[in-house]
């Protein structure tokens, strides 16, 4: 059997000619369109009660640098520093560098892997005005706690920016969607590979109006009615064919949402001598299933993924190596101490998990890897 990592699934255009005959009839293209602005409304609505503004871009790594341009450029602080957490995606810390700030790479929590607020509060006494932003990553689209975010904010003064790329369709603990009510933007990814799959595109959330009025500008080159730039700017726009694919997915990915929660449910109770996230939501959007190996599995990672690829099962490790291990981040960033990180970074393996999965290709996944492990 061959079981792939990822299956992504966009919604089939071809399946909405009467969509698209109208597209292409109203003869608008991109530029925050008619499509564009009817995910924007919906998506608001559906996700977050009505409550705040959303933004549409092109994907979610220029969302990020918009996102925290932003926050340094109208939040009064001119430090060099940006916290960002060390186990987390690339696009992270490369946001920040692009914004011409230093990450500081620092640690997560032995449980729910999200960052260490420990870290946090610490690097915060440390480097004081120094830390421009902070960029805490909601890990595998588990629920950051967002009022110790606004908190810290409210304090100190820090810029925060919450990457959130995994987890549109993810509900917190009280069931709104993640990131309901914010005060300061909250990222999330639509890429073909995510649960909420497009073909590239992402949403930036904020319950702050003006916050989202000031991005929208910014990512139309900061111009202004008279087409002057305002303030800093570059092209972010989301074209209306990626919208119309995002609008047409809102009418199922509450459906598949539960659908891959019900498959991961059943890796958990098959796979009982590896260790999970523990989640604080009451519902995650899981693009795939993040594990840990046994401690005692007596074999090196990488011979179990190379066994698992012989039975035709891909893995991922996600995030090994962690941005602290990668060699452009060695060399630009400041790297705290990051002991939970390097206990659990050579653990993790990512399990395969899409929207078409079948019970049979999951009980293949278990036992070959009880398998590969004996």
């Amino acid at each position: 059997m061959r079981v792939p990592l990822l299956k992504p699934r966009p919604i089939r255009l071809s399946h909405y000619a009467d969509d698209l005959a109208a597209h292409e009839a109203s003869g608008v293209f991109s530029n925050f369109g008619p499509i564009n602005t009817a995910f924007e409304s919906r998506l608001l609505s559906d996700v977050f009660g009505g409550d705040g503004a959303c933004l549409t871009a092109c994907n979610a790594t220029i969302a990020l640098l918009l996102a925290v341009k932003e926050a340094v450029h109208f939040g009064g602080r001119r430090g060099r520093y940006a916290l960002v957490p060390s186990f987390t995606f690339a696009a992270t810390a490369h946001a920040a560098a692009w914004c011409g700030l230093t990450p500081i790479l620092y640690d997560i929590e032995p449980e729910t892997w999200l960052p260490s607020r420990e870290a946090e509060q610490r690097l915060m006494e440390r480097h004081g005005e120094d830390i421009a932003v902070i960029l805490p990553y909601a890990t595998y689209g588990n629920c950051l706690d967002l009022n110790w975010y606004a908190a810290l904010a409210a304090r100190t003064g820090v810029g925060v920016v919450i990457d959130a790329a995994a987890s549109l369709g993810t509900r917190d603990a009280a069931g709104h969607g993640f990131g309901h009510g914010a005060p300061m933007s909250v990222v999330y990814s639509m890429h073909a590979t995510k649960t909420f799959a497009t073909s590239e595109g992402a949403v930036i959330y904020c319950a702050d109006k003006q916050r989202i009025a000031r991005l929208r500008q910014m990512a139309n080159f900061g111009f202004d009615g008279a087409r002057a730039a305002q303030m800093p700017g570059l092209n972010a726009k989301l074209a209306e064919l990626p919208a119309l694919q995002a609008l047409r997915k809102l009418d199922e990915i509450d459906r598949v949402v539960e659908r891959r929660a019900e498959l991961y449910a059943l890796y958990r109770a098959r796979l009982q001598d590896f260790t999970f996230q523990r989640h604080t939501g009451t519902r995650a959007a899981h693009q795939f299933v993040p594990t840990l190996m046994p401690e005692e599995a007596g074999i090196p990672r990488a011979t179990f993924v190379q066994r698992m690829k012989e039975r035709g099962v891909d893995l991922g490790t996600y995030f090994s190596p962690h941005l602290a291990e990668q060699p452009y981040f060695k060399d630009i960033a400041v790297v705290d101490e990051l002991p939970v990180t390097a206990a659990i970074a050579p653990r993790v393996v990512a399990l395969p998990l899409y929207d078409t999965m079948e019970e049979a290709e999951l009980r293949y996944v278990c036992e070959a890897a009880a398998d590969c492990l004996r």
